[in-house]
């Protein structure tokens, strides 16, 4: 089972696009919150990445929540809570707080990705299939995406049910058969990335219309 997205991943590669950001507006914020809004997102990035190495989630979830007070519309705000809630098993809640990153910004496959973690966590799957589709549908590239999508098929099927798909899949295109049979039994079984490389490569290059007709096939909708 894959783990989520570490935040000292991730964080680094939004401090930049966010430098030219305005600063936040503290006039009318008791003193308190005007302090909160003045620091830099930088800061905010930084210390996320501090709480998250600790393995401080109470102090990660309070960051969070401190960072959403002054900057309600800033996903990474939302990110860190969904990141220290599940950690701390508060599952229903960090599904909240992830599902409220993808309504501020849609394409964050990181966020979808966890979405689907928690989700599956709480005994979801179908619900965790559909954050990981969603997440590849944005970004084919993006592999964990692929592999937690393939691994949550399996568990939630079986090998019975997942061959009975193939079986449909295979009956339309033998090559795409072969690529999820791949990844959804023999990565499952063995957990070796080797065995799943090639197969994500091949899902990675398809177009929108054969994931669509893939997911269709093997989910039960066409």
């Amino acid at each position: 089972m894959f783990s989520r997205i570490a935040l000292c991943v991730l964080l680094p590669c939004l401090v930049c696009s966010s430098q030219a950001v305005a600063a936040a507006q503290t006039f009318g914020l008791g003193d308190g919150q005007a302090a909160l809004a003045a620091r830099p997102h930088a800061e905010w990035v930084r210390q996320a990445q501090t709480l998250e190495r600790r393995g401080d989630w109470t102090g990660l979830l309070a960051w969070g929540q401190d960072w959403a007070r002054v900057d309600a519309q800033n996903p990474l705000a939302w990110f860190v809570q969904g990141r220290a809630l599940g950690e701390l098993g508060r599952l229903t809640e960090a599904i909240a707080a992830y599902k409220q990153n993808v309504r501020i910004a849609p394409g964050d496959v990181w966020a979808r990705n966890n979405l689907g973690n928690a989700y599956r966590d709480s005994g979801r799957p179908r619900e965790a299939m559909q954050a990981y589709r969603a997440a590849v549908e944005f970004d084919p590239d993006y592999i964990p995406a692929w592999h937690n999508l393939g691994l949550t098929f399996y568990l939630t099927r079986g090998e019975a049910g997942v061959t009975a798909a193939l079986q449909k899949l295979q009956a339309t295109d033998p090559k795409l058969a072969e690529v999820w049979r791949t990844l959804a039994l023999e990565y499952s079984i063995t957990r070796d990335e080797r065995v799943a490389r090639k197969a994500v490569g091949v899902l990675r290059g398809l177009s929108p219309a054969e994931r669509a007709r893939m997911f269709g096939i093997l989910f039960g909708e066409s």
